[in-house]
């Protein structure tokens, strides 16, 4: 069993099996010498990068793969991403181009008839289930951003 802070702050419990559990060896460490900011930056983004890396992999061990190696290409590009517009846009956009080629199932479907970042967001809010703004933060984008960006991906499939 695992005890954290939910996004409204409240202390959850979850149990083994749940898509927020994460096991010690799927957890994530920051090399000891990098920034504090990007130390900070991978444990907020961790438990979404990788349970998008499983959603999209269908497969935890390499969706946990995935995630690390978007996070270490953020650490090499650390300065460049920290100084852009958004620092979460520029790591989910890398996070995001990791994923591509391992895409499986069902989310290997949904990136062939949709752009990538439509259909990032369609499978945040709806094979994980986030919230609008959970999905937004993750993005790093406006929550009024999101919301336009998945209205657009879901007309699109409607058509």
């Amino acid at each position: 069993m695992l005890l954290r802070n939910g996004p409204g702050g409240a202390r959850a419990t979850l149990q083994p099996g749940h898509p927020d559990y994460v096991l010690p060896h799927q957890s994530l460490a920051p090399p000891t010498s990098a920034p504090v900011t990007y130390s900070a930056f991978c444990q907020d983004h961790w438990p979404v990068y990788w349970r998008f890396g499983c959603a999209v992999a269908c497969s935890p061990n390499r969706g946990g793969e995935l995630a690390r190696a978007a996070l270490q290409e953020v650490a090499a590009r650390w300065p460049t991403v920290l100084g852009s517009a958004s620092a979460a846009a520029a790591a989910w956009d890398l996070l995001s181009q990791e994923c591509a080629a391992q895409r499986t199932g069902p989310a290997a479907r949904l990136y062939r008839v949709l752009p990538r970042l439509e259909a990032d967001a369609l499978v945040l809010r709806h094979k994980m289930g986030l919230t609008p703004h959970q999905a937004s933060c993750a993005m790093g984008l406006a929550a009024a951003d999101f919301e336009l960006l998945h209205g657009r991906a879901v007309l699109s499939l409607r058509q």
